[in-house]
């Protein structure tokens, strides 16, 4: 009887039929929720009618056919195991369910109710006392202001209709009302969404649960849940895909399970959640700025999910009982979580609502250059919860968040186990568990080696456990082969903490850094190590005030022909000064605002996408060159990317404390969006971005790149220094034109001698800059 699965409508998300049994099995069978449902019926609060006028018999049988129905589609169903089309059709329905329009607080009500009644049969059922719930639903408190921590941009709605959190924020009185300071993303289990269509309480659900992902990266998954008129949706995301079953209300076997997914989730613990027992959690207050939600900016759409627009927002669908894999390029969160930076000290201001080019929306989502709108924004203190130890050693904070889809990279500050006193970077990724082997070779390669000052230190491995079919999605060894969804372990490890580039003090200390990686990237070259993932991420800067950078970070080398660079006669180098000195001292052109339909592209960087070189993009076999050309575009990002330094002050302080990212920090206030030249970078199809990046290197158009791109970076570099945005714009326009008439095969001398010229050249301009780490 499928009449409880409804049916997914093309919205390209795949159905895991069992979801609700494989989740809450074990603390709810099918047998009890039966039970739960015979005395629902029997107190009125669920009705069976059939199609007919009821004759007051049918609840019997309709009891029946609704559990052979969910027996059938169990876990551990026989393979056998059938239910025939049932000759009757019953109608099931919730006596007191919240009618359309939902209102979220009854919706929260109703699901405490339906938990609290399910709890208490269930009690008298099994004849013990000591099950206890250990959740409860909840409704926002703030029906104005996003939910904060989710680490989204302003105005991105935010705001889940009801969530899920322990009992530790809810009072002891009566009505049990929950504490405001807990609700924020940091705290929540599950969030979730009411609306009468399943698709867009799909995609908002989707964004909720990239929320938890962000404000919590040590979660193994996140849920999220979507509640309509005669519909229920639980979702169950990890760095594979994305797992989803949906209900009927009014039908039998969506009774059941829609008693097992409730009082499942009360009854859970945080392993059910996503949470790891080898980390360890506290509360900690943070005070926070958190903008006002604009339901009106932010429509529920798929164009609201990726920048490539509705048609990539929701994936393929796969089949088998487990679900797609996200192909969602901003399922990944960016380089740095951007969000809500406290920037006011009193409970409540109000502030112009300033987007990236200063235009303002009306009244009707539609720009309007001269009125300017307001939002308010309030200053709240809240409960958030962050890691105190992980794996055994003391964690002070995030090195970096960046939740990157797929690989689901997090790294942490900790103490070294040793003295306690020098700090380590503990690294927690999902690759592919196809990669295992290659990382094995490569760790192998490099521990043979004298480790070189600008290259990748072997990382200590020692956890490797969790993978996603296995561990999470409970797929049996002789199925793994049936399912296309990838599979992925989990894998830690240490190394020394190194200074991110997001925590240069200068753009020559930037410069440095990228001559350093490309140093280190040619001696693994040396040695028969291709790198393959070159990107800001994995160029980390030195200490020392003239010291180079290195290049971090083997989780996707492979193991090569050493000396493979070797091989390549470069081209007659042609003199480019003229060329370069006509574009940048052309005429300054201010960069035109974005467009109303881009307001709300505010740098969500997917992964690695941006820095992929043309041939990668086109599926070519990986070599040296793909990765120099990445280097090209970390490069030119880098001064699209920030409105120079952080001050000396926070630099230093950020050193002190390890280059961790506070919680409720946000967007470092120097990190500015990406112009929208830049979205087909990162938007559309591998080969339609190829087929763009081609053409903005071409004889033909790399003027035209390098005259649209100059004023971007003029208008982000000229408040530090107008010289310095003259000096940066040369780079920038030389290493774009050597790249161009070298068809894309420049060497690593090639490179290198040009960042050591610009250095040269502009040694004096770096004076202009206070170095912060004395």
């Amino acid at each position: 009887m499928q009449g409880c699965l409804r049916s997914t409508r093309g919205m390209g998300c795949g159905r895991s039929l069992d979801l609700a049994d494989h989740m809450f099995g074990d603390l709810v069978t099918t047998s009890l929720a039966r039970d739960i449902l015979e005395q629902f019926l029997a107190d009125g609060t669920v009705t069976c009618e059939d199609n007919k006028p009821s004759d007051g018999k049918a609840t019997s049988p309709a009891l029946t056919a609704a559990y052979d129905d969910a027996v059938a589609y169990a876990c551990n169903a026989p393979p056998d195991k059938s239910t025939p089309e049932p000759k009757t059709r019953y109608h099931w329905a919730w006596r007191e369910f919240p009618t359309t329009p939902i209102d979220e607080n009854k919706l929260a009500v109703f699901l405490n109710s339906i938990a609290d009644s399910a709890l208490s049969i269930a009690r008298s059922i099994r004849k013990d006392d000591s099950l206890q719930a250990k959740n409860r639903f909840a409704a926002p408190v703030d029906e104005h202001h996003t939910i904060p921590l989710s680490y989204e941009p302003d105005g991105v709605d935010m705001r889940p209709d009801f969530v899920v959190l322990p009992l530790t924020p809810f009072g002891d009185d009566r009505e049990r009302k929950v504490k405001e300071a807990y609700v924020n993303f940091t705290a929540m289990l599950l969030a979730g969404e009411s609306k009468s269509n399943a698709r867009d309480c799909l995609i908002q659900v989707r964004r909720y649960i990239r929320g938890i992902r962000r404000a919590q990266p040590w979660l193994r998954l996140a849920i999220g849940m979507s509640v309509g008129r005669d519909f229920v949706a639980l979702s169950r995301g990890d760095n594979s895909g994305l797992e989803r079953i949906e209900i009927s209300l009014t039908d039998g076997r969506g009774c059941i399970e829609f008693i097992r997914i409730i009082l499942g989730i009360v009854l859970a613990d945080q392993e059910a959640f996503g949470h790891k027992p080898e980390m360890d959690i506290e509360e900690r207050d943070v005070s926070l700025v958190i903008p006002e939600l604009r339901s009106a900016a932010m429509p529920h759409t798929g164009s609201n999910i990726t920048t490539s627009g509705a048609a990539s927002a929701i994936p393929p669908t796969f089949s088998g009982r487990h679900s797609s894999r996200l192909r969602n390029p901003s399922s990944a969160s960016s380089n740095l979580p951007s969000g809500n930076r406290p920037s006011a000290t009193s409970s409540t201001d109000t502030t112009s609502d300033n987007t990236a080019t200063g235009s303002k929306r009306g009244p009707n989502n539609e720009m309007s250059a001269g009125k300017q709108s307001k939002k308010r924004k309030r200053t709240f203190t809240l409960r958030a919860f962050v890691p105190v130890r992980v794996y055994g050693r003391q964690c002070t904070g995030f090195f970096t968040s960046a939740s990157i889809r797929g690989r689901g990279t997090t790294v942490y500050v900790v103490v070294g186990a040793d003295d306690g006193k020098m700090h380590s970077a503990l690294k927690m990724s999902w690759p592919d568990v196809t990669r295992t082997e290659g990382q094995v070779a490569v760790v192998k390669k490099l521990s043979q080696h004298q480790v070189h000052a600008n290259g990748v230190i072997p990382p200590k491995l020692f956890d490797s456990m969790d993978s996603m079919q296995a561990s999470i999605r409970c797929i049996l060894a002789n199925e793994m082969q049936n399912f296309t969804v990838e599979n992925r372990i989990l894998t830690v490890t240490t190394s020394d903490l190194q200074r991110p580039v997001v925590y240069f003090w200068s753009p020559h200390d930037f410069v440095r850094g990228i001559k350093g990686a490309l140093l280190g990237h040619e001696y693994l070259c040396e040695i028969g190590v291709l790198h393959c993932d070159i990107s800001e991420n994995n160029i980390v800067l030195s200490l020392c005030r003239d010291g180079v950078g290195a290049l971090i970070d083997s989780g996707m080398a492979t193991v090569g022909r050493p000396d493979m660079h070797r091989d390549f006669t470069p081209l007659l180098e042609e003199s480019m000064e003229e060329l370069v000195e006509e574009l940048v001292e052309s005429e300054y052109r201010p960069p035109a605002p974005l467009p109303a339909s881009e307001e709300q592209y505010t740098a969500q960087r997917a992964g690695t996408t941006p820095y992929m070189s043309i041939g990668v993009l086109k599926g070519n076999p990986h070599t040296h060159f793909d990765d120099i050309e990445s280097f090209l575009y970390v490069l030119v990002l880098f001064f699209l990317s920030y409105k120079g330094p952080l001050e000396a002050g926070r630099l230093s302080e950020a050193r002190v404390q390890g280059f961790i990212q506070p919680v409720g920090m946000g967007r470092l206030p120097h990190v500015t969006t990406w112009p929208a030249m830049i979205e087909p970078w990162r938007s559309g199809t591998f080969w339609e971005i190829s087929v763009y990046k081609s053409g903005l290197l071409s004889a033909e158009h790399r003027k035209d790149f390098i005259k649209d791109c100059l004023p971007h970076i003029r208008s982000r570099w000229e408040p530090v220094s107008r010289s310095t945005s003259i000096a940066v714009s040369k780079l920038v326009s030389n290493c774009w034109i050597m790249f161009s008439r070298h068809d894309r095969k420049v060497t690593h001398s090639q490179f290198i001698e040009v960042l050591d010229t610009w250095l040269k050249e502009y040694e004096g301009e770096e004076n202009k800059y206070v170095y912060p780490f004395e």
